[in-house]
C-alpha cells in the first residue's frame, strides 16, 4: 500500500462535533500509535485548535494542520492524498459533502462521514461506488447516532438469532428497532435537518424512491423489504412507537441486502419509542410543523436561525444525555431481544462511533473482509467494530432469547 503522511484526518475539525472527534483521537493517539491531522478551511482556527490540543498533552505537537477547502477541488484531491482515512463533519453534506467522497473515491482513500442526509447517500452511491470498487476503499455513510447503533446492532441480534436457530439463509427473518434518547442537539445537526425537511419534494427520483421503500428489493432471490408503517401501542415495551423516517432503516435493509446470513425474505420496522401519550402527540405535530415551515423560504431561515452552526449543548448537558435502542429479531418461534445503549448520542458518543470507526479501518485492517464501494458500517467493519465500541462503553447487550 502506498504510503501516506497520516493514518487519520478530521476535516471539519473546528466544528462542534469535530472538536469532540478530535479530542478523542488525540486521547487515542499515543497508546494506539498512529498519526493524525485537523484540517478545515481557516488556518487560524485550526492552529488555534491544536494549541488547546497542545496544551492538555504536549505529545499533541504531531498533530498536523492542513487547509482545505470543499470550494477548491485540487485542496481536497491534495487532502485525500495524504492520508489513509477522511474523516468528513462538514455538513449539511448534500450541500457540502461531496467533493470529499470524490477526492476519496479517487485517490483510494477510506472515507466516513456523520450524514443522515437520503438524498445525499443516494446521489454518492450512484456516482462513486463503481469509482471506490476499482480504487479498493471504502467509503461508508452514517458513522455516528445515524446509524451504527441500528445498523450493527441488527447484525448482534440477527447473529444471536442464528445461533439459536441455526443458519438463517432460508428463514424469513423481521426484525424491529426501537429508539429512545434523552438530549440536546447542535446548530449543525438542526441546518441538516431543515435542510433535509425542505428538499422532501426536490428529492431526485422521489416517487422512485418511496416506490423502494415501501416495496422493498428482491437480491439473488432474497426478499429485503421495510415494514407496513403503523402507530401502534407495544405491550412488551409498554411504550407508544411511532414509525420514524430517519436514514438508519435504509442503511439496515442495505445490509440485507449485502448479508444473506439476514434470511430468504428480511423485514425491517424502524421505530421511535415514546412512553406517554401526550409526548406522542407533541412529537408527531412538531415533526409536521417543521417539514411545512422548511418549505418557504422566510420561514426556514427563521428556523435556521434559531440553533446557529458551530455551537451545540454544554458539557453538562452532554453528560446527563443517553440513548437506548432496543433491537428484536425473530424467526417462526424463536426470537432474540437485543440492546445497544450509550450516553450523549448526538456528540459525545457519536464522536466515539466516528473515531473508532476510523481506528477500525487503520488498526484492525487484518480483521476486515475485503470489500469496497460505498458500504454500510456493518458490512465494512462489522463484529470488529462492535467489539471496540462495546469495550469504549458503548454496550451491546442480548436481554433474552427464546
Amino acid at each position: 500500500m502506498t504510503t501516506r503522511q497520516y493514518d487519520i484526518v478530521v476535516f471539519g475539525a473546528t466544528g462542534f462535533t469535530g472538536k469532540l472527534t478530535v479530542q478523542y483521537l488525540s486521547q487515542k493517539m499515543e497508546e494506539s500509535g498512529f498519526s493524525f491531522a485537523i484540517a478545515g478551511r481557516d488556518f487560524n482556527k485550526l492552529q488555534a485548535l491544536k494549541n488547546e490540543l497542545v496544551a492538555v498533552d504536549r505529545a499533541n505537537e504531531s498533530v498536523g494542520v492542513e487547509v482545505a477547502d470543499v470550494r477548491d477541488e485540487a485542496s481536497m484531491m491534495a487532502l485525500a492524498a495524504k492520508t489513509r482515512v477522511l474523516i468528513t463533519t462538514v455538513g449539511p453534506y448534500i450541500k457540502y459533502g461531496e467533493a470529499a467522497i470524490k477526492a476519496c473515491a479517487e485517490k483510494g482513500t477510506d472515507y466516513l462521514d456523520l450524514t443522515g442526509e437520503l438524498e445525499f447517500v443516494d446521489r454518492m452511491y450512484a456516482k462513486y461506488d463503481t469509482v471506490a470498487r476499482a480504487t479498493k476503499c471504502r467509503l461508508i455513510h452514517c458513522c455516528g447516532f445515524d446509524s451504527i447503533p441500528h445498523d450493527l446492532g441488527v447484525l448482534f441480534a440477527v447473529q444471536h438469532l442464528s445461533e439459536e436457530v441455526g443458519e438463517l439463509v432460508r428463514e424469513d427473518v423481521k426484525v424491529d428497532g426501537f429508539v429512545k434518547v434523552g438530549g440536546k442537539f447542535s446548530g449543525g445537526t438542526w441546518h441538516s435537518a431543515i435542510n433535509a425537511f425542505s428538499r422532501i419534494t426536490k428529492t431526485v427520483d422521489l416517487k422512485k424512491f418511496w416506490l423502494n421503500l415501501t416495496q422493498g428489493k428482491d437480491v439473488d432471490g432474497r426478499k429485503i423489504r421495510t415494514a407496513k408503517p403503523q402507530l401502534r401501542y407495544d405491550y412488551g415495551l409498554r411504550s407508544w412507537v411511532v414509525p420514524f423516517p430517519t436514514i438508519d432503516g435504509q442503511v439496515v435493509r442495505r445490509s440485507a441486502e449485502l448479508f444473506e446470513q439476514y434470511g430468504r425474505r428480511f423485514t425491517y420496522g424502524h421505530y421511535l419509542q415514546i412512553r406517554r401519550l401526550p409526548k406522542l402527540f407533541l412529537t408527531l405535530g412538531g415533526f409536521s410543523s417543521l417539514v411545512a415551515l422548511s418549505q418557504f423560504s422566510w420561514s426556514r431561515n427563521k428556523l435556521l436561525e434559531l440553533f446557529p452552526q458551530g455551537e451545540g449543548p454544554a458539557a453538562g448537558d452532554r453528560e446527563r444525555a443517553w440513548f437506548k435502542v432496543i433491537i428484536r429479531a425473530q424467526t417462526g418461534r424463536h426470537q432474540v431481544v437485543a440492546s445497544v445503549r450509550g450516553g450523549d448520542p448526538g456528540y459525545g458518543e457519536t464522536a466515539k462511533m466516528l473515531s473508532e470507526s476510523a481506528l477500525t479501518l487503520i488498526l484492525e485492517q487484518e480483521h476486515l473482509e475485503p470489500v469496497y464501494g460505498v458500504l454500510t458500517p456493518a458490512t465494512a467493519m462489522g463484529n470488529v467494530l462492535i467489539d471496540r465500541l462495546d469495550e469504549a462503553g458503548i454496550k451491546f447487550t442480548l436481554i433474552e432469547e427464546h
